[in-house]
């Protein structure tokens, strides 16, 4: 069995100095790339005089993981921060940490540590709760019987919403992956009803 994956629902920000260079990491929630590539703007703006802006990522269907090093020696700051995410089971999330330099060069061993030490830093400030993972099924049939089955669906709580299209009718189920078996056992009782 594999390790349960974790994430974060909220943004949360740590700040450490090391030889008089400050390094702030902002640790958020992130659905896919093009969100990421947002909020990177939005970092970019708030610290214009920044020197860096080092980043990992973890997010998307499939996931998709993304280090950079933005000017710093190779190896130095992206994966040391993608380190941190994966050490700490992290996905759908993203971590930039921002560099303002000031003056004294670290070597590679300094800003390994530094990012590494920052990234930490932020998901420690952060609240991580268990990733789940929502599938999405879609069922056809009569009306009849998936008014039925929207009737179900609203008294076990599972997120369905009806679509018409002049003579056919289809529901959207959006479940836990966990629940997916007890969904299609209540569809099965349905002979006119069926799923993908």
């Amino acid at each position: 069995m594999s390790e349960k994956k974790l994430t974060v629902s909220k943004e949360s920000t740590y700040s450490i100095r090391s030889n008089n260079s400050t390094f702030i990491a902002f640790l958020f929630p992130l659905v896919n790339e093009s969100e990421f590539k947002e909020q990177l703007n939005v970092i970019k703006k708030l610290h214009a005089k920044a020197s860096h802006f080092c980043f990992a990522y973890q997010c998307g269907e499939p996931l998709s993981t993304r280090a950079n090093d933005d000017g710093e020696p190779s190896g130095s700051a992206g994966l040391p921060i993608l380190g941190q995410l994966k050490s700490n089971q992290l996905i759908h999330v993203g971590c930039i940490v921002v560099r303002y330099y000031g003056g004294t060069k670290l070597g590679i061993p300094g800003l390994i540590s530094a990012y590494k030490n920052a990234c930490l830093g932020a998901i420690h400030a952060n609240e991580c709760t268990p990733y789940i993972e929502f599938i999405r099924i879609q069922v056809q049939g009569t009306y009849p019987s998936l008014m039925r089955l929207l009737s179900i669906a609203t008294q076990q709580g599972w997120n369905a919403t009806l679509n018409s299209f002049q003579e056919e009718h289809v529901i959207h189920v959006q479940i836990e992956q966990e629940q997916k078996q007890r969904v299609l056992n209540k569809i099965s009782l349905f002979s006119d009803l069926t799923w993908s």
